[in-house]
């Protein structure tokens, strides 16, 4: 068995081996091998967390987040931006477009020196410069893949296949509390004078609180009946402020509502998830107001314009039809004149032979007279003028009937002829429910054999006239003429 002796070390053999430094000596030697080991600026890309400030200064925690991004960070690191550092930041973001201001959650890459604060013995980066382009670019990516993920999951076309009303005037609007957003739209609509009603909802528009805001405010939507469209807007902003909308949970939501929504999100160089899966993206809040100002405008343009087609539709209509009632009357006018012609010939025939029959009936009883005259003298002279009187009585009498029987037969046959007349005239029939009917060239139909199959002819009646074709001949009874 081997043993093993223990080798015992005294405290002066430790004080040979090392140096003595006290701890703010110590903190400066590792700031100065710090130094050395990264004489450069270095770029360092993290997660922001945990932010503070104090006298323009800005402390912040850099992460590196968990893969999942569920547990704790990986690493953190401190970081310190002083304030004579912070306009030059600002500059850069200005130049992009941006406004530049860290919040939690922001994904960053920042340019620092490698340091120790030799009197806290802390490790940390002094941030001398920010990208501003590095989340920009690192939003663009996450968001590209997102809006892959929902296009081949079906919801990125959903909302935008909905109706949108041609009178959207019940409008819904989800913005920020007092919010430039909110007024900008509300002005515009108020300017154009037509009657739109809006139901706002706030959310808030940046942070955390964004996503079940925004989820809120939708439901809350769907309590209000006959909504034509919802309009979700927000003023300018950074990038890191309109990430927030970024969410694939308010996309689905905007999948699911019934009608259509508007996105109106930050400025013209700004996009947001939103705005691939709504029904209509407009930049502005303005815009958005004026593009439903111009639907409105649009349908009562519409609406005018067939109004004036209608007009003119009428107004020919109308004209065709006065000239088809011109004919009609001027037929119907000729026709009542041949028939009345025909008519008054009969009468003046009638009216010739009773003025004949009454001549002829004087014209008789004249010569009977004249041979009753020469009988009386004949009878005077022979003395038997009481037993010719006693005679002559009841030939009197005869003569006298039988002219008043010829009398009375005429006028009964004259009232006869004009009762005829007054009951053939047309407007007489034409109130009775008869009709002429002709065919297309105005002559008058007598039988069914003046017409043929598919032959346009004209019907008049007592108060216009109907323009038809013949589709079926049913021959009914025979003629006896």
């Amino acid at each position: 068995m081997i043993s093993v002796k223990p080798v015992e070390n005294t405290i002066s053999e430790y004080s040979d081996l090392s140096s003595d430094f006290t701890v703010l000596s110590l903190n400066r030697r590792v700031s100065e091998l710090l130094s050395t080991a990264f004489p450069q600026p270095v770029w360092v890309r993290g997660e922001i967390a945990q932010t503070s400030g104090n006298r323009g200064h800005t402390y912040f925690r850099l992460i590196e987040p968990s893969p999942d991004g569920m547990g704790q960070p990986l690493a953190l690191i401190d970081c310190t931006l002083f304030a004579g550092n912070r306009p030059l930041i600002v500059r850069e973001f200005a130049r992009t477009g941006q406004v530049f201001q860290l919040s939690e959650g922001m994904s960053i890459r920042v340019l620092g020196n490698v340091a120790l604060w030799d009197k806290a013995g802390r490790y940390q980066l002094i941030v001398s410069m920010i990208d501003p382009s590095w989340d920009i670019g690192n939003q663009a990516q996450r968001l590209r893949k997102l809006v892959d993920k929902l296009r081949q999951e079906g919801i990125l076309r959903a909302n935008a296949e909905l109706d949108m009303p041609l009178v959207p005037l019940n409008i819904g609007l989800i913005t920020a509390t007092e919010s430039a957003a909110e007024q900008d739209f509300l002005q515009s609509l108020k300017e154009s004078k037509y009657p739109f009603r809006v139901y706002t909802v706030y959310a808030p528009m940046q942070g955390s609180g964004t996503t079940q805001g925004v989820i809120n405010s939708f439901n809350r939507l769907l309590s209000i009946p006959n909504l034509d469209v919802v309009v979700l807007t927000r003023g300018g902003g950074s990038s890191t402020d309109l990430a927030w909308f970024n969410d694939e949970h308010i996309a689905g939501v905007i999948s699911q509502v019934p009608w259509p929504v508007i996105s109106a999100i930050g400025h013209e160089t700004d996009t947001t998830l939103p705005d691939f899966v709504s029904h209509t993206t407009l930049k502005t809040p303005t815009r958005a107001a004026a593009f439903l100002v111009d639907r409105v405008t649009d349908f009562l343009s519409d609406i005018n314009s067939l109004a004036i087609l209608l007009d003119r539709s009428a107004s020919g209509r109308i004209a065709s039809a006065n000239r088809i009632l011109s004919a009609t009357a001027a037929v119907l006018l000729k026709s009542g004149k041949s028939v009345f012609s025909v008519q008054k010939k009969e009468i003046s025939a009638a009216r010739n032979l009773l003025t004949m029959s009454l001549r002829n009936a004087v014209s008789t009883a004249s010569r009977i007279l004249e041979v009753r005259e020469n009988s009386l003298a004949k009878v005077i002279e022979t003395g038997k003028i009481r037993i010719l009187r006693r005679e002559l009585e009841p030939l009197e009498r005869e003569f006298i009937s039988s002219v008043l029987r010829k009398i009375k037969v005429n006028f009964m046959r004259l009232e006869y002829l004009e009762a005829t007349v007054t009951a053939n005239s047309p407007e007489i029939l034409y109130r009775k429910g008869w009709a002429t009917v002709r065919a297309a060239d105005g002559k008058l139909l007598r039988s069914i054999r003046d017409t043929a199959i598919n032959a346009g002819i004209e019907i008049t009646l007592k108060d216009g006239s109907l323009l038809a074709e013949t589709k079926e001949i049913i021959p009914g009874r025979k003629d006896n003429e």
